[in-house]
């Protein structure tokens, strides 16, 4: 028989669900049933029952009902002849066999991932939607009949998750997504930076708009975790208070709904300035220098502060780092007075501030000699001295300055009235000079005084780059010409915490952690005079940024080298990269270091399909990963 006299009718190939009746129909002119043959090959070549019903006009139809995934053949033979369009295929699909893993909850603004597994439920269409459509999402093929299924929410509300497949619900939809906007949620944690031990410390959480609102706060000490009290309410804000007990880091964590707020976790480092040590103070004497030491080593990380002064007038010091957070302190007395000394740590007063130096002195004429440039002076600038309860004249004084050669630096005595007489000098070198004052050929008590004569302008500052957020940050400062005197380094007003550390005798390598991607102000001042170039701007990016290039993430052929490109910053270490195939092997990676702080990534397929690349830089995947 021929074709016009057999044909199919309808649809030769035909989805169908499991444990539903297909239907096939042809159509076999002058033919009765019992010329009619109908084999069916089910995929694990099972014999499956069939139906023949003869319809009028010389139509069939064939009818069973297959309960196994995948194509069915269907073999119509009439009168030993087959159909001339071939077997009848039934493509099986069972929508039950379908798995949705990995839905989790979300965060606003952020991406949402699942996962769908339609590898055992057969051929047809997937059909996705969050919201009924309101929330677009991605669907990236992994391969074997596997997606990664991702969406961002964008508003505050459950997402509902619909799968379709082949027109029909996949068993448990809809899926739901809880959404929380973190945004909402505001934190003043800027003052919690330095934080002392046993004393309160607190922080305000401001939440948005209205609706429940699930705030979780933990505190980690440098041994153990800390009870948190938590007051307040939505509408006027949460106060959170702990007190720290031991010195170094504590982690703030707050979580809104479940999720980390922006900023946290939150490092604030407490100290404890009564462990702060000041060792004994030997009695001194005008001109000749004193000395004392100042432990901190175990007061924690914050700011000391040291100022000496006599008769209400501050004396210049200088402070030598003796490492581990301990310092030699020294200043030349310049009357024959207590001298006051007051030291606070993160502006709290140690334990016994303000000390007394006892400072003696000699005169037969009870002739005082005082002011600061007595014991330090600028290379250049006109200096002075007072003395004072003169009963002579000008030509009853005589003062000597000789510079560190020995060489003869002229002073200029003047007489300001009340017995008393101001000398001026411009010392020209930076280092010691001796002050030799005499009163009608008789050396005034602490004469000759020792003066040191710094140069501010001699300061070299190496090396203030750019930096990351949460590195150290370090910069070397060179004082070998400056002469002696007192380095004082700040960077935002003090707002960061710097350390300095002796790298020689007139080197000093000064160091912070910047915390902000912002621009770092760095003041440097010498004696209380600004350093040439202060302030210096350090800029400070973000900790990573990662871009990556080559045409290894794009289409590659099989067996044929594959290479793309990672550029980091050096610091965060080699990338961490993993390639896995369609059935989620992994493939042998080569990561090469190029210049310019990047690395060369080779890799190469051997199966065809979707290839999934993971990139992980200090062990969390960089922005885009996976691939």
């Amino acid at each position: 028989m021929t074709g016009p006299k057999m044909a199919v009718l309808g649809e030769a190939v035909r989805l169908v669900g499991a444990g539903t009746t297909a239907v096939f129909e042809f159509s076999a002119l002058g033919f009765s049933r019992d010329d009619i043959d109908i084999q069916i090959i089910s995929p694990s070549k099972r014999p499956v029952t069939a139906r023949l019903v003869e319809e009028k006009g010389g139509e069939f139809r064939v009818e069973f009902t297959p309960t196994e995934v995948g194509s069915h053949l269907v073999e119509v033979s009439v009168a030993g002849q087959k159909l001339p369009a071939g077997p009848l295929v039934a493509k099986v699909y069972n929508s039950a066999l379908i798995r949705v893993t990995d839905v989790g909850s979300g965060v606003v603004g952020q991406p949402c991932q699942f996962r769908v597994d339609a590898s055992q439920a057969g051929e047809g269409q997937l059909e996705i939607s969050i919201n009924e459509g309101e929330v677009p999402n991605h669907v990236q093929v992994v391969g074997g009949g596997r997606c990664l299924v991702s969406f961002t929410p964008e508003q505050t509300k459950p997402h509902l998750i619909d799968i379709k497949f082949n027109g029909e619900t996949v068993t448990g939809c809809p899926f739901v997504c809880s959404v929380s906007d973190t945004s909402r949620v505001s934190l003043t944690l800027r003052n919690l930076e330095l934080i002392p031990v046993n004393e309160i410390a607190r922080f305000h959480m401001g939440v948005d708009g209205s609706g429940s609102a699930e705030l979780a706060v933990s505190v980690r000490g440098p041994t153990t975790e800390l009870p948190v009290k938590v007051t307040g309410n939505i509408h006027s804000g949460f106060t959170a208070e702990f007190t720290p007990r031991d010195v170094g880091a504590h982690s703030i964590t707050v979580e809104y709904n479940g999720h980390p707020v922006s900023g946290t976790p939150f490092v604030a480092k407490a100290y404890d300035a009564k462990r702060v040590f000041v060792g004994p103070l030997p009695k001194g004497s005008v001109g000749k220098t004193l000395q004392f030491m100042v432990d901190a080593s175990q007061a924690g990380e914050g700011n000391l502060e040291i100022t000496i002064s006599a008769r209400g007038h501050n004396i210049p010091t200088q402070v030598h780092p003796q490492g581990n957070a301990r310092f030699a302190v020294s200043f030349v007395p310049i009357e024959s007075t207590d001298h006051v000394i007051s030291i606070n740590f993160n502006k709290e007063s140690v334990p016994g501030s303000p000390f007394l130096a006892r400072v003696q002195g000699d005169s037969p004429h009870q002739i005082l000699v005082s002011g600061p440039s007595l014991s330090s002076a600028a290379v250049g600038k006109t200096s002075f001295f007072t003395v004072s309860n003169v009963a002579g004249s000008v030509e009853d004084i005589e003062v000597n300055v000789e510079g560190p050669n020995g060489q003869s630096v002229p002073a200029q005595v003047k007489d300001t009235g009340s017995q008393t007489f101001q000398v001026e000098f411009s010392p020209r070198v930076a280092g010691e000079h001796r002050i030799a004052v005499a009163y009608r050929k008789v050396a005034i008590a602490g004469s000759p005084f020792s003066c040191k004569v710094y140069d501010v302008k001699a300061i070299k500052v190496k090396d203030v780059a750019e930096g990351i957020v949460a590195k150290p940050i370090t910069f070397i400062v060179e004082t070998s010409q400056a002469g002696p005197g007192n380095l004082e380094v700040t960077v935002n007003g003090g707002r960061v915490p710097t350390s300095a550390q002796a790298q020689g005798p007139h080197t000093y390598a000064i160091s912070f952690t910047p915390r902000e991607a912002i621009a770092h102000t760095v003041d440097l001042r010498f004696n209380g005079e600004d350093v040439p170039g202060s302030p210096f701007t350090c800029q400070v990016s973000e900790a990573a940024r990662v871009v990556i290039s080559g045409d290894g993430l794009e289409k590659v052929a099989v067996n044929r080298a594959a290479m793309f490109c990672v550029e980091a910053d050096p610091s965060l270490g080699r990338p961490d990269v993993q390639v896995l195939s369609p059935s989620r092997r992994p493939l042998t990676v080569d990561v090469g270091v190029q210049t310019a702080g990047g690395y060369i990534v080779h890799f190469t397929p051997t199966d065809v399909g979707d290839h999934s690349v993971e990139v992980k830089l200090a062990g969390v995947h960089i922005e885009g990963s996976p691939f």
